[in-house]
């Protein structure tokens, strides 16, 4: 069903192009044809405004921005627009956040909707702290706001506790929204400058919790003006665009864009670059700060338009206070990206298991019989929400033994899943991040394993290697269910985790359970 996918577009395209013959076609405007692919629609991004802030007359220009922005929504078919991060020039100066404040009021009054993510001139980069940022942008201002809609709504913050507890309360510093155009469904998360672990596993759980969504990330720093993702970092807590790359961005396969700010030299402003994810899939990864342009940026801004019948992201540079496009290759350009909608069969994935969910566990080297059948009762085992482990932060439960206790080779965990209407279910899996080795089973079935040996297991087997938490996180495993193995109403996730060595730094165990529901 794919293939007809693509020849519709070709046979849009064909039509297209006889119209023209005919009569011009206006921009935005399709031909009305058999299977018409859904119209275009924007992506608007607003970069650095921290130089509109310094002064009343530079705020006019940035008031000028985001009025524009409300006033082309409808003539561009804006989806959603983001803002990318140095909100202000000075976090303490309350007058500069009443002036960006004010600004974006604009979109507002339109209902336009909308994110922010806060950058390195948002906060004290030391401690992290973003009090004028969580005072003027705080979740309330999005969750309530008036455009929020099935399509398009904010989705939820680090601290908010939606995918399990949260090892930490950032408010909106870190945040995501749903938005749907085009015929797709998409999550864009927003990460706050140099995103540190606790950020980026929670940006996990959000991608784990909609795997059916196109992914796009935007966060302050990512690519540079020469497209190089570097290791530096400024904050103690800080991790890399590289580290970005490797634990979130390549790993995840629904990711295709990554946006950013922060980076300026002179005249180098822009930049971008492609590479492929762990499915070979593309992901264009795009700067854009202008605050070193005359008057603060003179209006600058990126757009992104989507076009579902040629599948191709047109970018486009425009000034609000000159009234011009810039088209240099930097600045206006086309990249591909597959568009291609699910064919309308009545299927959906669907989450049966989710991140943070709660489970039993017993950490202990010797096993009680039968632990793994659905019939046996963990009534007496200790509770606790994903991720569980020890020796790593952004874990939501430590399960490890007193200090100068031995500590045991394994764990077990056990987890009860309701389902309803097994026939309906296909492509059944179960995705695993744990360390250091990792079995799983479904009613008392082993449906796989990672990093153990072959052979009868039990709770005095070692791993057969050592891995980080941190690299675990990162790199899932996904083990096949067999729809026969699934009953209606309960059913039991058996999982025990092994230790390469006693004393290892660190162990930890997620889990997801995911599947197709035709209906």
């Amino acid at each position: 069903m794919r293939h007809w996918g693509h020849m519709r577009k070709r046979l849009t395209l064909a039509f297209a192009a006889v119209a023209g013959m005919v009569g011009a076609v206006p921009v935005g405007v399709g031909a009305h044809a058999v299977d018409a692919a859904p119209p275009p629609f924007t992506l608007v991004v607003v970069p650095d405004t921290q130089s509109y802030t310094l002064t009343d007359e530079l705020a006019q220009i940035m008031r000028q921005q985001t009025q524009w922005v409300a006033d082309s929504s409808d003539s561009l078919n804006t989806a959603f627009v983001v803002q990318l991060g140095d909100l202000v020039e000075s976090h303490p100066n309350t007058t500069m956040w009443g002036r960006v404040s004010g600004a974006f009021e604009a979109l507002e009054a339109k209902g336009v909707p909308y994110a922010v993510l806060p950058g390195n001139h948002d906060m004290n980069v030391t401690t992290g702290e973003a009090a004028n940022y969580d005072v003027y942008f705080p979740p309330s201002r999005f969750s309530g706001a008036a455009w929020n809609s099935p399509d398009a709504s904010y989705g939820g913050y680090l601290g908010q506790n939606r995918f399990g507890p949260d090892p930490v309360n950032r408010l909106n510093k870190d945040n995501f929204v749903l938005f749907s155009a085009g015929g797709m469904d998409f999550v864009m998360i927003q990460l706050e400058y140099e995103h540190p672990d606790y950020a980026i596993q929670w940006a996990q759980k959000v991608l784990d919790a909609y795997p059916g969504r196109r992914a796009i990330i935007t966060t302050h720093g990512f690519i540079n003006p020469w497209g190089e993702r570097t290791n530096g970092v400024q904050r103690p807590d800080g991790r890399s665009a590289n580290h970005l790359w490797q634990t979130l961005i390549h790993p995840n396969c629904n990711v295709f864009m990554v946006i950013n700010g922060h980076w300026h030299s002179g005249a180098l402003d822009e930049a971008r670059r492609r590479d492929l994810n762990a499915c070979g899939k593309p992901v264009d990864q795009i700067l854009t700060d202008y605050q070193e342009r005359p008057n603060g940026g003179d209006g600058w801004l990126r757009y992104y338009t989507f076009t579902p019948a040629t599948d191709t992201v047109d970018a486009y540079t425009y000034s609000t206070r000159l009234g011009v496009f810039e088209e240099d290759a930097n600045s206006r350009f086309s990249f591909d990206y597959d568009m291609t909608p699910a064919e309308s069969s009545g299927s959906e994935s669907v989450v049966l298991l989710g991140p943070g969910s709660t489970w039993r566990w017993r950490f202990a080297e010797s096993w009680v019989s039968g632990w793994q059948s659905p019939s046996f009762s963990d009534a007496g085992w200790a509770s606790g929400a994903a991720p569980l482990g020890f020796g790593s932060p952004g874990l939501a439960t430590s399960i490890d033994v007193p200090a100068g206790t031995t500590r045991p080779r394994s764990a077990t965990f056990r987890q009860s899943v309701q389902v309803t209407g097994v026939s309906q279910l296909s492509d059944i899996s179960v995705t695993t991040r744990a360390d250091d080795g990792v079995v799983v089973w479904v009613n008392g079935v082993e449906v796989g394993r990672s990093r153990m040996s072959a052979g009868t297991v039990s709770g005095s087997v070692n791993a057969t290697s050592a891995v980080r938490t941190s690299v675990a996180m990162s790199a899932p495993v996904t083990f096949p269910v067999p729809t026969s193995l699934l009953r209606e109403g309960a059913n039991v996730v058996a999982v025990s985790t092994h230790l390469n060595y006693r004393t290892t730094p660190d162990a930890s165990i997620a889990l997801t359970m995911n599947a197709t529901r035709t209906n």
